[in-house]
C-alpha cells in the first residue's frame, strides 16, 4: 500500500515540475529598458533621458532606478505622425497596474510630473504597431529647501504681530489685576 501510495505522490509530483517550465516557456516575462539620463545641451536645469522608436505589438517598457522624492520627474510622449495614437503609462513596480495612464492622440502629446522614490516604469504602445513616437524623460536636480532654524536666539526672534513686549505688558498687567482683586477681597473680609 505504501509502495502504490509513494509511487503516486512521485508521478504527481513528476507531472506537476514538468508542466510548470512549459507554462513558463508560454508567458515569458516582458522585456524592459533601463534608461540612464544624462545632461542634455539645451536643458539648463537637470537630465534627459531621450527614446526614439516605433511602437510593436506589445508595449515597450522601460525604466529609472535611484529616484529620490526630492527630484522631480516629467515624461513626456509624442506621436510623430499627426494622426497616430499612443497610450502612455506609468508605473510604480513590475506586473501591477499603473499609476497614471494617458493618451497621445491627432498630433498632441502627453505629459506626467512626479517625485517619486526607488524604481519607476514607462511603457508605450499602440493600437497600429509601427507608430513612430518620442519618449523624453526629464529628472530635475534636487530640490534643497531653504529652512530658517527653528530655534533661535531670543535677541533674534522675529514673532507674529502682537507677539514680543506686547504680550509680556498683557501678561504683568494681568497678574497685577489679579493681586489688586486678591488685595481688595481681603482687606474687605477684615472690614466685615
Amino acid at each position: 500500500m505504501h509502495v502504490r501510495l509513494t509511487f503516486a505522490c512521485c508521478l504527481a509530483l513528476c507531472l506537476a515540475l514538468s508542466s510548470v517550465p512549459a507554462a513558463q516557456a508560454a508567458d515569458p516575462p516582458a522585456t524592459a529598458y533601463r534608461l540612464e539620463p544624462k545632461k542634455v545641451p539645451d536643458l539648463a536645469d537637470g537630465r534627459a533621458a531621450l527614446v526614439r522608436g516605433k511602437t510593436a505589438a506589445g508595449p515597450h517598457r522601460f525604466y529609472l532606478e535611484h529616484m529620490h522624492m526630492m527630484v522631480p520627474v516629467v515624461v513626456t510622449l509624442r506621436p510623430l505622425q499627426p494622426d497616430a495614437r499612443l497610450d502612455l503609462a506609468v508605473g510604480k513596480y513590475p506586473w501591477e497596474p499603473p499609476v497614471r495612464q494617458g493618451r497621445a492622440e491627432k498630433g498632441e502629446q502627453v505629459s506626467f510630473r512626479f517625485r517619486t522614490q526607488g524604481e519607476f516604469q514607462v511603457a508605450v504602445s499602440s493600437p497600429d504597431p509601427g507608430t513612430a513616437y518620442k519618449l523624453m524623460i526629464w529628472v530635475g536636480d534636487e530640490i534643497k529647501p531653504v529652512l530658517k532654524p527653528v530655534v533661535v536666539p531670543q535677541s533674534q526672534y522675529q514673532g507674529p504681530a502682537g507677539s514680543g513686549r506686547g504680550v509680556w505688558s498683557a501678561v504683568v498687567a494681568g497678574v497685577v489685576l489679579v493681586l489688586l482683586a486678591l488685595a481688595y477681597l481681603a482687606w474687605r473680609r477684615k472690614r466685615a
